[in-house]
């Protein structure tokens, strides 16, 4: 698995009314310092929202991967939020996303461990039955299973 400790139930968040990806980096962010996954959470923030200006982590099939280097990682992780409805993720784009994992890791990242995260999730993500009960399903115990599933090697 990419990591037990990597993934916690309770950053997975299902059928946001969360229309942004401002409000969605600020939601995920909050709730990972509730966690105690991160110390501060603007500095994070601006890691990733710097790292979207660079180019979009929007990948289609309605999935977009912020991610984020950041002294006040406390604990690397994977949070997962799907939105209710479809938003624009870029404003250049007129592909739409619902499902965000936002991967943060300390800055002193051993071995690239956020580029192996995306590496594995992405693999995992080009099977279409996971993707439809990624987004489909209701429980968030179940996805947090379905997170568990992605390997790491």
């Amino acid at each position: 698995m990419i990591d037990s400790d990597v993934i916690h139930k309770e950053i997975i968040f299902l059928n946001k009314e969360l229309d942004n990806k401002i409000s969605i980096v600020d939601y995920i962010l909050e709730e990972a310092k509730k966690n105690n996954l991160i110390s501060v959470k603007d500095d994070l923030k601006k890691a990733v929202l710097e790292r979207e200006e660079q180019i979009s982590t929007s990948i289609g099939f309605d999935i977009a991967m912020p991610h984020g280097k950041s002294d006040t990682v406390l604990q690397p992780f994977v949070a997962f939020l799907r939105t209710k409805e479809g938003i624009y993720w870029d404003k250049d784009s007129d592909e739409t996303v619902r499902m965000i994992f936002l991967i943060a890791v300390p800055s002193e990242n051993k071995d690239n461990m956020h580029l192996k995260f995306i590496s594995e999730i992405s693999k995992k993500l080009l099977d279409d039955e996971f993707r439809q009960k990624l987004l489909t399903e209701e429980n968030e115990n179940e996805v947090y299973k379905l997170l568990q599933s992605i390997k790491q090697k």
